[in-house]
């Protein structure tokens, strides 16, 4: 299948390498709320936390002079010789908001649909709006022009990626997007070179079909990395510039899997650098776009028989492309402790969520080495004093940016 990814463009450097001032950091730890990955929205519960952080830490602010305006979803400082005082917190909070709303795909049938929604959004105080274009079944939610999928069911929306990012120019509200990749079970099912196969042939579910077998997107094929790095460049060529990668995982595979499947895909010891292989192809194309790939956090921390689950692409972190790593930190992942060897712990802070914090993204740090780490934090079983916790010691480890589910 040959390539067509559209015009091809150079990738640019992150956006968040260079270490930041404190006053630039803070204001893009604030904007960063926004983004919320496709995952969640921001509510008044987050919110309340999150003020009641700035406003237990207003003297410790740094503010610099100058007015801070919205730009394309970043907060930049620029000088008003009319402006004879410096914005307060308050100001802060107020120009960059707390909240984010994740739009259900009916939005994405018209443009005034998603006028409307926008409209919507900013009135009732929202500031982003998180699309997810390509959901974990595998159904995209605007007309692509990859031509094997034309007149498929896959493609469920009525706009073009260019006709979406057009409603949004000139709203100051701004879109992020998240693709599911490899959880994927629809278009193994249409296009070619996509999906798992049996060695003896025919295609292979994760289960029976009358259980609920479902067909997954297999890294390691040249038509699933056409596919998604065709996708991402239409994105990108339409104007989108933080692209969140969800699910580059491996389906679990059972015993009488390893026996009908091909070693290559199964054999833990070999098998990240299809993961990599198929990250690193979304990005030859692109340029000046954040590529995120979301972890679960405890996967990249409890990593003694090395790197698992939703961060087993971090095995083949030397030869991994330019990414960020949002790690989402779930109370549930975790007990009262995570294995560090096989007979050895760390017991955990007890109801010390900032201590948690501090301990948990330090030892996230030392395994990512020099990837970019954007702190993630599921809200669901924490409370609002909690969140403010988690919020202050983020800032105290000087965290670029954040995102809150």
């Amino acid at each position: 299948m040959a390539k067509s990814y559209g015009r091809k463009v150079r990738r640019s450097k992150n956006l968040y390498k260079r270490r930041k001032g404190s006053m630039r950091r803070f204001a893009e730890i604030t904007a960063m709320i926004v983004i919320i990955a496709g995952l969640g929205f921001v509510g008044w519960t987050a919110g309340k936390a999150i003020r009641d952080f700035f406003q237990e830490n207003e003297e410790q602010l740094p503010v610099d002079d100058g007015q801070l305006t919205v730009d394309s979803g970043h907060l930049t400082v620029e000088d008003d010789p009319d402006d004879e005082e410096n914005p307060q917190t308050d100001d802060l909070i107020s120009i960059a908001g707390f909240n984010a709303i994740v739009a259900p795909s009916s939005v994405l049938d018209n443009s005034t649909s998603l006028a409307a929604y926008i409209q919507q959004a900013k009135n009732n105080a929202f500031d982003a709006i998180v699309l997810e274009i390509k959901d974990s079944a595998g159904h995209l939610f605007y007309i692509s022009e990859y031509e094997p999928l034309k007149n498929s069911e896959i493609m469920r929306g009525s706009l073009t990626a260019t006709q979406i990012f057009t409603v949004f120019e000139g709203t100051d509200v701004t879109p992020v997007i998240r693709i599911n990749t490899l959880l994927d079970r629809l278009s193994p099912a249409v296009l070619e070179d996509v999906s798992y196969v049996f060695t003896s042939g025919g295609g292979w579910l994760d289960n029976r079909i009358e259980s609920g077998g479902k067909r997954w997107a297999n890294p390691f094929l040249q038509g699933t990395r056409d596919y998604h790095a065709f996708i991402v460049a239409e994105l990108a060529e339409a104007g989108f510039t933080d692209i969140i990668l969800a699910n580059v995982i491996f389906p679990e595979f059972r015993a009488y899997d390893l026996g009908v499947l091909s070693s290559e895909y199964t054999n833990s010891s070999t098998r990240y650098e299809g993961l990599a292989g198929f990250v690193n192809a979304l990005t030859e194309n692109t340029s000046g776009v954040r590529f995120i790939l979301e972890m679960a956090l405890l996967d990249v921390v409890e990593n003694y028989a090395g790197f698992n689950n939703s961060a087993e692409l971090l095995r083949a972190r030397r030869t991994l492309n330019d990414f960020d790593l949002l790690l989402i930190y779930n109370r549930d992942d975790f007990g009262a402790e995570y294995k560090t060897g096989e007979s050895s712990s760390v017991v955990l802070p007890a109801n010390d969520m900032g201590a948690l914090m501090n301990l948990l993204f330090k030892q996230a740090g030392n395994q990512a080495g020099s990837f970019n780490i954007i702190p993630g934090l599921n809200r669901e079983n924490l409370t609002d004093r909690e969140i403010a916790d988690v919020l202050k010691t983020f800032g105290e480890l000087e965290f670029d940016s954040f995102v809150i589910r």
